[in-house]
C-alpha cells in the first residue's frame, strides 16, 4: 500500500519508474543516486521500477557502428570507438537508441509515472514524468573544455536541443540545487513555477554526529578526482595554516597522490562497498572539525550533506550548486584563490566558529535524505490520489 501513514491517500500501490542511461539499480552508477531513489520510493510504499535506457548486450556493437566515420574506421572499429567514444555517447543517434530501449522497458513495466535522470534520452509520449538533474548541458559546456573529449559543437547543440524538449514535455523539471534550476529557467526558458528544487539524499547516512574535541582543527578532504576537487590547493592552504597553528591536522581520502607534508595523513581510496573502509570513513567524519573540498567545479556535492549529518561545517566552492547543500553551515570560496581557501580554513580553525557552524550544518542536513527527496519528486509528479500536504516541501 502506498504511504499508509499519509492522510486521505487511497489504499493502492503506485508504480514509479526510475529511468537512467544505464542500470538504475546499480549502487555504483551515477554516485548511487538512482539506486538510492529506488530504495526510498520502495520504503514509502511505491512499486519502484528500475527502467534502463540502455542497449544492454548490444551496446558495444552500436558503439562500433556509430563510431565508424571513414573507410579506415571500418578496418579498425576498436580504434574508432576509442577516438569517437565521447561524441558517440552524447550523439542524437545514441539518444534515439536509448529512447527505444526505455520505450521497451516502459511497455514491459507499465509505470504510472517516471522520474527521468539525465536527458540523454526521452521518456515515451503519453507517460507522466519529471526530470531530475544536478546541472544542465549548457552549464557543463560553460564549465568544462569539451574539445579534449572530442565532443563536437554539433553534438553539444543537439544534446542541448534534446534536453530542451525533455524539459518542455515534463510535468516538472526537478533539480538537486538552485543553480541548475536557474539554468533551466534562464537558458531553457521554462516557467519558474515548473522548476522544482528537490535536493539530493546522503549516500552514507550511518554517520551520526559525535562528541568531539573542537580545540584542535582537524580538516577532512574526501575526493576521488584530485585535480577537479582542488586537492593541491587544499594542501597548500593547509601548509600555510599550519605555520599559524602547528597542531592542525588534514586527513585525505580518495585519489590523492603521495603527500609528504607535516600534519597531513593520506588514506587513499576507501570503498563504501567494504564494511571496514566504510567504518574508517565514518570515524574520519566523526573525528573531524571541518570538511574542506573547494572544487574547481561541483554541481552539488553530496558529501557536503554527509559532512553536515556528521555535525561539521564545510568549505565548498562558488563554482556550481553546493550552496544549496551547505547553506549557512559553512563557507563558499573562489576555488582559484589560494588566499580565500586559507582564510576560510583559518576562520573555521576557531573552535567556537567551527562548533556553531557545525550545528547549523547538522540542522540543514535533515533536509537532505532520500525519503524527503522521493516525497518531493512525488509532489512534483502530481499523481492523482496523493495528498501533497503529506509530502516534504520543495527547497
Amino acid at each position: 500500500m502506498l504511504l499508509e501513514r499519509w492522510e486521505d491517500v487511497p489504499r493502492q500501490t503506485v508504480a514509479i519508474g526510475v529511468a537512467a542511461a544505464g542500470d538504475p539499480s546499480d549502487p555504483m552508477a551515477y554516485s548511487g543516486v538512482p539506486a538510492s531513489l529506488l530504495a526510498a520510493l520502495a520504503d514509502l510504499g511505491a512499486e519502484a521500477q528500475p527502467l534502463a535506457a540502455d542497449l544492454g548486450a548490444g551496446r558495444d556493437v552500436a558503439m562500433a557502428l556509430l563510431a565508424i566515420r571513414t573507410p579506415g574506421d571500418v578496418l579498425e572499429p576498436h580504434a574508432a570507438v576509442r577516438r569517437h567514444r565521447a561524441d558517440v555517447l552524447a550523439s542524437s543517434r545514441m539518444a534515439t537508441l536509448r529512447s527505444m530501449a526505455l520505450r521497451r522497458a516502459v511497455r514491459r513495466r507499465h509505470p504510472d509515472a517516471v522520474i527521468q535522470l539525465g536527458c540523454e534520452y526521452r521518456t515515451p509520449d503519453g507517460v507522466r514524468y519529471v526530470t531530475f538533474e544536478d546541472s544542465t548541458v549548457t552549464q557543463a559546456r560553460r564549465a568544462y573544455a569539451w574539445t579534449h573529449l572530442n565532443i563536437s559543437d554539433d553534438t553539444l547543440a543537439a544534446w542541448i536541443g534534446l534536453q530542451r524538449r525533455c524539459y518542455e514535455q515534463a510535468r516538472a523539471c526537478c533539480t538537486y540545487n538552485h543553480w541548475a534550476a536557474e539554468s533551466i529557467v534562464e537558458d531553457y526558458e521554462q516557467p519558474p513555477e515548473k522548476v522544482k528544487v528537490v535536493g539530493v539524499g546522503r549516500n552514507n547516512p550511518t554517520c551520526p554526529p559525535a562528541r568531539r574535541d573542537w580545540s584542535t582543527p582537524r580538516f577532512l578532504f574526501v575526493g576521488y578526482d584530485w585535480s577537479r576537487k582542488n586537492g593541491d590547493r587544499v594542501v597548500a592552504a593547509f601548509s600555510h595554516l599550519r605555520e599559524r597553528i602547528p597542531t592542525a591536522e588534514l586527513q585525505l581520502v580518495g585519489g590523492h597522490p603521495r603527500v609528504d607534508v607535516p600534519g597531513v595523513t593520506g588514506h587513499g581510496r576507501l570503498s563504501l562497498d567494504s564494511a571496514e573502509s566504510r567504518q574508517r570513513v565514518v570515524s574520519l567524519f566523526q573525528g573531524a572539525t571541518c570538511f574542506v573540498m573547494p572544487s574547481l567545479h561541483e554541481p552539488t556535492g553530496i558529501v557536503h550533506a554527509e559532512a553536515g549529518a556528521a555535525g561539521i561545517a564545510s568549505i565548498g566552492t562558488i563554482c556550481g550548486g553546493v550552496s544549496t547543500v551547505i547553506g549557512a553551515g559553512g563557507r563558499l570560496v573562489d576555488p582559484t584563490c589560494d588566499e580565500a581557501i586559507f582564510e576560510a580554513m583559518l576562520e573555521l580553525s576557531d573552535p567556537q566558529v567551527a562548533q556553531s557552524c557545525g550545528a547549523l550544518a547538522l540542522e540543514r542536513s535533515s533536509l537532505f535524505t532520500w525519503e524527503k527527496v522521493a516525497q518531493r519528486l512525488l509532489r512534483a509528479l502530481k499523481l492523482p490520489g496523493v495528498n501533497p500536504r503529506s509530502l516534504a516541501d520543495f527547497l
